[in-house]
This record gives C-alpha cells, structure tokens and sequence, in this order.
C-alpha cells in the first residue's frame, strides 16, 4: 500500500473538513453538548469507516458438501469498480471521523472555559 497517497485525504478530511465542521459548530452555538455530539458523530464515524474493511465480496468457492451450489461470477463490464469506490468511501469516513473526533477533544480541552 503506497502511503504517500494517504496525505491527501488526511490533510484534507482530518484537517481542514474536521477543522471547519467543529470550529462551525463551536462558533455558531458555543455548547459543550452540539461539540460532544461531534465527538460521538466522529467515533461513529471511525467505527463505519474502520469495520468496512472485514467485509468479503462474493465468493466463487463451492464448500466441501454442499449440493447444488452455483458458482456465479459478478460481471461488472469494466464500468466501475466497487473495490475502488469502497476503498474512497471507507478512507472519507475514517478520516473524516478521525477529524470530527480530534478537534472536538482539542475544543474540549483548549476552549472548555468558554463552552456553556
């Protein structure tokens, strides 16, 4: 896996939409409860984001003693690739709630006297 092209979607989600996302909620409404519901909003998030990644795609292996198994196998004609679009999708969520879940601890932690 090349991790140089990670960079991009760290910065991009973990940093800067993470970094807006909670310094919009923070400034818009200065409550401690609207930055705690991004911190749950962002370990969900991670938990989206990091359980796709157990999931299998069809499989063409018939098991020992089954009977009448098919064997099908998914023609996508070259149009997409859903491997490739999942990989996106897992990475966006992850960091994404990665984001939400770190500037919402650092608000807690830097800006707790001005929460109400």
């Amino acid at each position: 896996m090349n991790l140089d092209a990670l960079w991009k979607p760290v910065v991009l989600y973990t940093g800067l939409l993470g970094l807006l996302t909670v310094g919009a909620a923070y400034l818009a409404t200065h409550s401690g409860l609207y930055i705690l519901g991004l911190t749950g909003a962002g370990v969900l998030l991670v938990v989206l984001g990091g359980g796709a990644v157990g999931q299998m795609g069809p499989s063409n292996v018939e098991h020992a003693g089954e009977k009448g198994g098919t064997n099908r196998v998914v023609s996508n004609a070259g149009l997409w690739s859903p491997v490739e679009t999942d990989t996106s999708l897992r990475l966006t969520l992850l960091f994404y709630g990665a984001g939400l879940f770190l500037w919402s601890l650092v608000v807690f932690g830097v800006l707790r006297d001005t929460l109400v």
